[in-house]
């Protein structure tokens, strides 16, 4: 007999990457998502496809669902013989997506990109079976056109690997099993300042340009130039500040640039770019990490660049949205004390007042070109 697991969030992780990593013939597979029209095509055909990129080209994977539920539908004492729920539903929404499983001893695994979010989902379901995960890898939320004609709900997706903290919870599948602390420093320190970093100042600045997808910024001989001074930037402080091996990360980083160019994946810039002012949190992967260079006596020339690209994001439909309200009713000291939370006369806030100017003025002639 299949033994349950649910999918908090049927999104680019969710959906997209987890049911690789997954033994489908020893698992079932059950979706909780805040989105109706996804439940909905879930419960009616029964499932999705998911293509993995292999090279040049797609493997394909159907997707079987024994069953999708929205947050309000879901009973929770219908499921309690789940053996382990994945949760990929970004880091704001882990408390409120938390209360579902509340009372249950259900073990949780946080795709979060946020190790914190372990705590906030300990506290909220009342036990501490909850582990994070690290999954190496760049999925999509969508998929190019000629696929989704042929289903809707079709997405893809590279081939990674699923880092989770060692647990007791019994999943059969393709996934390395390892400490906290080998995870937290050998896996999701590169990941944060090698691949979120840079993956989302690629992101900012194909926003500016008016493309789509990030690779659609990559081709483009500035953008990319700046994405790759952010990424020699990382590489000197990480190399400075972590025991861990210089030709890992020099690979590492040369692994995250290739994702970024690749034509197959179609990653949206909408997605890798959404919440500016959760990426320019203090000790996030812009601030943090120019911080951090700062600190170390590298330069984080490239990296301003990418702050001030989060700050001219513009989205109507993201929630971060009026992060440009703010800055236009505000003086940039201002706005870096009350928005950014940096101290007044650091270096970093001197930094951005001195040359936030300059640097909108050349982001914006490059998303002219």
């Amino acid at each position: 007999m299949k033994t349950k697991i649910l999918f908090m969030g049927a999104g680019a992780i969710g959906r997209g990457y987890l049911p690789w990593t997954l033994d489908a013939s020893k698992h079932e597979f059950v979706f909780i998502d805040s989105n109706p029209g996804i439940v909905e095509h879930l419960n009616t055909h029964g499932g999705y496809t998911t293509y993995r990129v292999n090279a040049d080209e797609y493997q394909q994977m159907r997707v079987e669902v024994s069953a999708a539920f929205t947050p309000a539908d879901f009973k929770l004492e219908d499921h309690l013989d789940a053996v382990a729920c994945f949760f990929s539903v970004g880091p704001r929404n882990v408390s409120k997506a938390a209360q579902i499983l509340a009372g249950s001893a259900i073990p949780l695994i946080m795709c979060e990109n946020e190790p914190e979010t372990v705590a906030v989902a300990k506290r909220v379901v009342g036990h501490d079976a909850v582990y994070f995960a690290v999954p190496d890898v760049i999925t999509s939320n969508t998929a190019p056109a000629h696929l989704l004609a042929q289903d809707p709900l079709a997405i893809t997706t590279e081939n990674g690997v699923l880092y989770v903290e060692a647990c007791p919870a019994v999943i059969h599948g393709d996934m390395a099993l390892l400490s906290r602390e080998e995870l937290l420093r050998i896996q999701w320190t590169p990941k944060l300042y090698l691949h979120n970093t840079p993956h989302c100042i690629a992101a900012y600045l194909g926003a500016l340009m008016g493309a789509t997808y990030v690779h659609e910024a990559m081709m483009h001989p500035r953008a990319a130039q700046l994405v790759e001074g952010a990424m020699t930037e990382m590489l000197q402080a990480l190399k400075l500040l972590w025991d861990i091996p210089h030709d890992f990360l020099e690979w590492y980083a040369e692994k995250e640039l290739a994702r970024f160019r690749c034509q197959l994946l179609f990653d949206p810039v909408a997605r890798v770019a959404r919440e500016p002012l959760r990426k320019l949190e203090l000790h996030g992967r812009l601030i943090g990490a120019a911080q951090m260079c700062l600190t170390l006596g590298v330069l984080p020339q490239y990296l301003l660049k990418g702050i001030v690209g989060a700050v001219l994001f513009e989205d109507v439909n993201d929630p971060d949205h009026h992060i440009g309200l703010m800055h236009e009713a505000m003086d940039t000291a201002s706005f870096n004390r009350y928005v950014l939370g940096l101290r007044p006369g650091e270096p970093l806030d001197l930094m951005l007042r001195e040359k936030i100017a300059a640097i909108t003025t050349e982001l914006r002639e490059i998303a002219k070109d």
